[in-house]
């Protein structure tokens, strides 16, 4: 698809992930539709160039109304939060499961066929005996193997290729790893609060962490290569031994804990070579992409 001039709505705008894929959209010459629940959550977005319509994903109509006169929607909007209460399973439900439903269904009723879905390697099950690619063994879901965020995203993307197949929609799929970025309620902010320590002694182990622009202009990427459609990309980091990220964090930020790293012989690795060779994905240096995120969300903001 020649993106320039295009209209694609984003769910979940004002989210981490979003706010990047919308900013990657609009440098590709898109007209961005911010689909949100709130609008003034990421306001400055509208300053950028983004127009808002809210809609949340609970309302079939409201979405449908949203996708209006759109040439692609990016599936992005969901719930990952470590509940640790008996509701853990409904919530992620109603947000991942449900959610997608009533976004493809609103997607055709829209008449928009062209979708890209964001979700996750935490669909696999993970190993640090093989490498983890586009076709290796994923959780059962309907088991609940993996916590209510896992399973209920594994049955969201099978979800997701099944209503494709059945609507006649065209789908990419991407499954990104341990994500991080500006605005980041979750990695990042949990880093910020170990800043605090004078010593962080951290047995480690090697986990793929990728920025949230690099996921963004995969999005963008997918958008721009019909070959895409029908196919599933790995979009994550290089395995870091976490000790070496954090202490990245800390040259970065100009200040933080000594970090003391004891690595362990663990390493969960991931195979992005497709998406790098199909849609142009590029894992930036976590100093690289660190710079950029704490520039614009310094950790005195958190």
């Amino acid at each position: 698809m020649n993106l320039q001039g295009k209209t694609v709505a984003v769910t979940g705008a004002s989210g981490m992930i979003g706010v990047y894929i919308c900013r990657s959209l609009l440098r590709a010459g898109v007209n961005v539709i911010g689909v949100v629940r709130n609008p003034a959550k990421a306001a400055f977005l509208a300053d950028e160039g983004v127009i808002f319509r809210q809609a949340d994903l609970a309302d079939t109509a409201a979405l449908t109304r949203a996708f209006a006169g759109c040439d692609a929607v990016v599936a992005n909007a969901a719930m990952y939060v470590a509940l640790k209460s008996m509701s853990a399973w409904a919530e992620h439900e109603k947000a991942n499961l449900d959610g997608t439903r009533n976004v493809f269904d609103a997607a055709h009723q829209a008449g928009v066929r062209r979708l890209v879905q964001i979700s996750t390697f935490g669909i696999y099950k993970w190993s640090v005996l093989r490498t983890l690619d586009e076709n290796s063994p994923q959780l059962d879901g309907a088991r609940r193997q993996g916590g209510p965020y896992r399973a209920s995203k594994q049955i969201s993307e099978r979800m997701a290729w099944d209503m494709a197949a059945s609507l006649d929609l065209e789908l990419t799929t991407l499954r990104p790893t341990a994500v991080y970025g500006a605005r980041d309620d979750n990695t990042m902010r949990q880093i910020y609060k170990l800043l605090r320590l004078p010593v962080l002694p951290l047995p480690s182990i090697s986990f793929p962490f990728v920025y949230a622009g690099d996921v963004a202009d995969a999005v963008t990427g997918a958008l721009r290569n019909d070959a895409s459609i029908g196919q599933t990309y790995n979009v994550g980091g290089a395995g870091h031994q976490v000790s070496d990220f954090l202490k990245a964090v800390v040259t970065a930020a100009g200040h933080g804990p000594a970090v003391l790293g004891l690595p362990m012989p663990v390493r969960i690795r991931i195979d992005n070579s497709k998406a790098e060779r199909e849609i142009g994905f590029r894992n930036r240096p976590p100093a690289e992409a660190l710079a950029e995120i704490i520039a614009e969300d310094p950790p005195q903001h958190r």
